[in-house]
């Protein structure tokens, strides 16, 4: 059996992209809590949860609800 860091490439890379798309995720999100606050006066627990229930109540990603706060689609 082979060390962790052996793994084959190709996990490797499943792992890395999955990793990238976690921190775009993140990116999203954070720069839209900051929108909220700014714009709202919301804290950012009260950002972070408004973003997470609307994801939740409308069936999509936090980062889709994120990019719709960016562009100006959606509001609290």
């Amino acid at each position: 059996m082979l060390c962790d860091s052996f793994r084959h490439p190709a996990v490797l890379a499943r792992e890395v992209a999955s990793l990238e798309e976690q921190l775009a995720t993140r990116k999203v999100v954070d720069r839209a809590k900051g929108m909220l606050m700014d714009r709202y006066g919301l804290s950012e627990n009260d950002a972070f949860a408004f973003i997470q229930k609307t994801a939740m109540r409308e069936r999509v990603t936090m980062k889709m609800v994120a990019q719709r706060i960016i562009d100006g689609e959606l509001h609290p």
